[in-house]
């Protein structure tokens, strides 16, 4: 009985350990949920796209494990949307240290400079968690870029100041 009184206690606090148990969580699960609301805004010659941050993930677990966003876009020169092609990474916006674009309460805003005349552009945007997995991809937003319209002329009677 002595000799099996250490292995008792052993196992009664190996059984007990610390802390409250729960059941594990793969990584890949703690994805935050998709961003539904993307839009995108013509501003000064510029792209705007801005959405909604995450608040929980997909297991329903808050807050978010978010730790950067990925904007995907896609190019199309032949004027044909609907065919297949490729979204490459146009910007990775983290959220520690908020660089590029901007957030304001729950809301990430970002513009794309880099148009051309002609080219339809898609987008879409999707959050990362702190091991690196990806969202489901949020929402597309298209447009077919166009220079700006010159100014109207001035009309006969109108001051110049």
């Amino acid at each position: 009985m002595k000799k099996t009184f250490p292995i008792w206690i052993f196992l009664i606090i190996l059984a007990g350990g610390c802390g409250v148990k729960t059941s594990l969580v793969p990584p890949d699960v703690l994805v935050p949920k998709a961003i539904k609301d993307l839009q995108g805004t013509v501003k000064e010659g510029t792209f705007e796209l801005t959405w909604s941050v995450p608040k929980a993930n997909m297991n329903g677990s808050t807050p978010a494990d978010l730790v950067y966003f990925r904007v995907l876009r896609r190019d199309e020169t032949a004027g044909c949307p609907e065919c297949p092609g490729e979204f490459k990474v146009k910007a990775e916006l983290d959220l520690r240290t908020p660089k590029g674009y901007l957030l304001e309460k729950d809301t990430a805003t970002w513009v794309d400079k880099d148009l051309k005349e002609g080219v339809i552009y898609m987008y879409k945007v999707i959050g990362v968690n702190h091991w690196g997995y990806p969202s489901a991809p949020s929402n597309e937003v298209m447009i077919k870029w166009a220079p700006a319209p010159p100014p109207a002329p001035a009309t006969p009677g109108e001051q110049k100041e």
